[in-house]
C-alpha cells in the first residue's frame, strides 16, 4: 500500500504542476495575443479606418464553412474561472488577430513613387486649371515621366484603361472593400483581372487626361469613401519601422 500511494502523490503532484504549467502558458499567449492586437488596431486606426467595421468586412469575407456535433458547454460560473474559460477567450483573440493581420496584408501602407514631391494635397486645394476651391479626392506625386509606379498593396486589377479626365488609369481591388487608383499614367502595363502582388510594378508616370504635366495622381477608397492617402503612408512608416 505504501507504495501506492507514494505514486498517487507523486502523479498528483505531477498533474498539479503541469496544470500550473499550462494555465502560465495560456495567461502568456493571452497578454502577448492582446499586445499583438492592440498594436494592429492602433496601424489600422491611423489609417483612418474604422477598426471595428475593417475586421467585420475581414470576417464576413473570409467566414468558412463550419459544423459539428452539438457540445454544451460548462456553465459561465465553472468556464469563466477555470482552464476552459481562458481558452475560450484566447480562442477569440486570436481570431481577432488573424482578421486584423489580414486587413493589414491588404491595407496600402507604402507610396506607389520611390522618389516624389507633393504637388498637391488631400481635401480642398485651389483647382490648378480653373483656378476656382475643389475637392481633391487623393495626392498628386510630382516626379519626372516615365518614373515607375508600384502596387501599394497586393490584389486584383479591376481597371486599367482610359478614364475620362484621369487620362490612363489603373484601379486595384485589394479586398474588403479597399482600392487604390492610379491616374494620369503616361503607359499602363497590366491588364484588367490580372492578380498584382506587393511593389509590383504597374505603370510609368506621365501626363494624361485633366493634368497640367507629368505627375501621379493616387487615391484610396474604402467603399465609395475617399481616404487621405497620406495616412496610410505615415501609418505604414511606422510599420516598418517597428
Amino acid at each position: 500500500r505504501e507504495p501506492v500511494r507514494e505514486r498517487v502523490a507523486y502523479l498528483l503532484d505531477r498533474l498539479t504542476m503541469l496544470h500550473e504549467t499550462r494555465s502560465a502558458l495560456i495567461e502568456t499567449l493571452h497578454e502577448r495575443t492582446a499586445g499583438s492586437i492592440e498594436n494592429a488596431e492602433r496601424i489600422v486606426g491611423m489609417t483612418g479606418l474604422n477598426v471595428d467595421k475593417v475586421v467585420a468586412d475581414v470576417e464576413e469575407t473570409e467566414s468558412l464553412g463550419k459544423g459539428g456535433p452539438f457540445i454544451a458547454v460548462l456553465p459561465d460560473s465553472v468556464a469563466g474561472d477555470g482552464f476552459a474559460g481562458k481558452v475560450v477567450g484566447l480562442d477569440g483573440k486570436l481570431a481577432r488577430l488573424g482578421m486584423l493581420q489580414s486587413a493589414l496584408r491588404a491595407i496600402p501602407l507604402v507610396a506607389p513613387v520611390d522618389a516624389f514631391r507633393i504637388g498637391s494635397g488631400f481635401g480642398k486645394r485651389k483647382d490648378p486649371i480653373s483656378g476656382k476651391l475643389a475637392i481633391h479626392d487623393g495626392i498628386d506625386f510630382s516626379a519626372p515621366t516615365n518614373t515607375p509606379i508600384y502596387a501599394s498593396a497586393p490584389g486584383t486589377v479591376v481597371f486599367a484603361n482610359w478614364n475620362g479626365r484621369y487620362g490612363r488609369m489603373v484601379e486595384i481591388d485589394h479586398g474588403f472593400g479597399i482600392r487604390s487608383r492610379y491616374a494620369h499614367l503616361r503607359k499602363i502595363l497590366v491588364k484588367k483581372g490580372q492578380r498584382i502582388g506587393h511593389r509590383e510594378k504597374i505603370a510609368l508616370l506621365g501626363t494624361s487626361g485633366r493634368s497640367t504635366g507629368p505627375h501621379l495622381h493616387y487615391e484610396i477608397l474604402y467603399g465609395k469613401i475617399a481616404m487621405d492617402p497620406m495616412r496610410f503612408i505615415k501609418a505604414g512608416k511606422y510599420v516598418f519601422k517597428e
